[in-house]
């Protein structure tokens, strides 16, 4: 990428920051994805920024404008003890160039965070407010534009300021699992023996990250493993289930998560202890954690979800300033030594063995042109999880198929919705949502039909065709985005409405294995050559030795004798 040239306005006003960027665009990168990330740095630690981008056409030519509200005192986990720069890093697709001819000094003072006052809870308060409750949701009501949800958490807010106690299980049940833990930690001072804790609120999948990581440290005697698995989320927990998971985090020396575990945030965590994301994804596909701070659904700018890792795995070096922005921590925690789930599928004899299994399973699989339907969910999480029945009739898209056609619909596991086959179809359609592992489906398919799913990149490893059915892109760009281009990415035709996507599966599905026109092979040279490059730009990492490179990672430097003390 060519160097530009830029300049910077920055206003800071009781230590909020008014930031604006304006650059020209280079003609290198016009047509492509621009991204822009503002840059916090203080010697080994760093805050990447997410900025909002737009393009805007001048006399001049193509200019880059960004701007971005940042709320100083939240900019890093805990308040800087040098003085601060800010540097810029933009963005072309996968391309990462670091913009740091002008860096903007800080001084350390504007990132100072207000005092927390401990909310002394006071059962009359209390009482008092439930009273005025009605005349409280009424005001909200009328001040947050007649919504009701915004109104609810607003008055649960301004209870659980003047009294300390709220009406929200989910807050009452963390603000107990934090006391509970500060007690656990009184107790325990110094932590003894190397303890690893499995943290999750979804059961581990068999061949999933916690799965093999556990099954790699059992095997040193000298580390004790536990766990606190429970499907429940913490409003629903019991008070002893609470304890445990509280007793159990404060007694470990180190904590291995693979998804969001939201009340672990709410603690103050030991400095001894270390807390280890897997994350259950691959590559950077769709904006997640605090990327999508300011976006509908978003976390606030105060909040500490995400930000007291100390070590996180991603699949490439490519992206690990997205995960770094993503989870507001510094990109040196942030190494590519890959994920685990994905080393089986460059085991030969493990594949050749899970397609004998499935086959034996499911008969009709063999000798069959497999269609993998694989969508991700729509919604906010897995309290709502849907995906749109009508957009995909399985029995209309078995008509178009040849006819030794087999569809497995396996939708995102937050959807619970079945799948209606008509008679006609019922041996030659399996809905397998919930049962088999993705990865392994994948062993035995064709085809995957999928739109915004992270398991585009475990395809992308098997060389599996793709055809993306993206019937509501505009849409779900509008409530989630995603770090790149949608279309200039995915490594597979991109089709929009339902019947051009039948089309299309059916087209790719009697092209594999027969003779093409000249055209045809130009047009999968050219896809080839873009899942080349996919896999080069977000699977760099994965080589079928991610279990072994992380668990001697943690070993190596969390549960040696000599551990480092928690950093900035």
């Amino acid at each position: 990428m060519k160097k530009i040239n830029y300049r910077i306005t920055v206003n800071i006003n009781d230590q909020c920051m008014k930031l604006g960027f304006r650059g020209k665009l280079p003609d290198d990168m016009k047509g492509k994805s621009i991204r822009l990330q503002a840059i916090f740095t203080q010697r080994q630690v760093d805050r990447r920024f997410p900025m909002e981008v737009r393009l805007e056409e001048t006399e001049l030519g193509t200019q880059i404008l960004a701007d971005a509200d940042i709320e100083l005192p939240y900019v890093f986990y805990t308040p800087p003890r040098h003085k601060v720069n800010l540097i810029f890093a933009l963005w072309c697709g996968t391309q990462e160039q670091i913009l740091n001819e002008q860096p903007f000094p800080i001084q350390k003072e504007q990132f100072a965070r207000p005092e927390t006052q401990t909310r002394k809870r006071n059962l009359l308060k209390f009482a008092l407010c439930t009273v005025g409750l009605p005349f409280l949701l009424v005001k909200d009501y009328l001040e947050e534009g007649k919504n009701k949800e915004k109104a609810k958490h607003r008055a649960n807010d301004t209870v659980y300021r003047v009294s300390g106690y709220n009406y929200s299980p989910r807050q009452r049940n963390t603000d107990y699992f934090a006391v509970k833990y500060d007690s656990y930690v009184a107790r325990t001072k110094t932590l003894a023996g190397n303890k690893v804790l499995f943290l999750s609120e979804r059961l581990p999948e068999e061949g999933g990250n916690l799965k093999l990581i556990k099954r790699q440290l059992e095997a040193d005697p000298s580390i004790e493993v536990t766990e606190f698995i429970n499907t429940k989320t913490i409003d629903a927990l019991k008070k002893k289930e609470i304890r445990e998971c509280a007793r159990k985090c404060a007694e470990a020396s180190v904590i291995i998560l693979e998804d969001f575990y939201p009340q672990l945030h709410r603690l103050s965590i030991r400095r001894e202890t270390k807390v280890v994301q897997l994350w259950h994804a691959c590559g950077a596909f769709k904006t997640f954690g605090l990327t999508r701070t300011g976006k509908p659904g978003g976390a606030p700018q105060s909040s500490m979800n995400h930000r007291n890792y100390d070590f996180v795995s991603v699949s490439s070096e490519a992206i690990r300033g997205i995960y770094a922005e993503a989870f507001a921590i510094p990109t040196r925690k942030v190494k590519a030594l890959g994920v685990p789930r994905t080393d089986c599928l460059f085991d030969w004899e493990y594949k050749k063995q899970r397609r004998e299994q499935l086959y034996d399973k499911y008969p009709m699989l063999r000798d069959s042109h497999v269609v993998l339907f694989a969508p991700t969910f729509r919604g906010d999480g897995n309290k709502d999880a849907r995906y749109p029945a009508d957009a995909f009739d399985v029995n209309h898209f078995m008509e178009a198929m040849p006819d030794n056609t087999v569809c497995i619909v396996k939708h995102h596991p937050f959807v619970h919705q079945k799948v209606e086959v008509q008679p006609g179809w019922q041996d030659r359609v399996l809905d397998l949502t919930g049962q088999d592992h993705i990865n392994d489906l994948m062993l035995v398919s064709d085809l995957l039909i999928t739109d915004y799913s992270s398991s585009v990149f475990e395809a992308a490893l098997l060389e599996l065709p793709m055809l993306f059915y993206a019937f509501d892109e505009e849409e779900y760009m509008a409530s989630r985005d995603f770090y790149f281009a949608y279309e200039e990415m995915v490594p597979g035709p991109v089709e929009k409405t339902f019947r051009a996507m039948t089309k299309k599966a059916a087209k790719m599905l009697e092209e594999q294995g027969n003779a093409v026109e000249e055209d045809s092979d130009e047009s999968k040279r050219a896809m080839g050559e873009k899942m080349d490059r996919f896999r080069e730009a977000f699977l760099g990492a994965l080589d079928g030795h991610s279990t072994e490179r992380i668990s001697t990672f943690i070993r190596e430097n969390y549960l040696s004798g000599n551990k480092e003390l928690r950093e900035n």
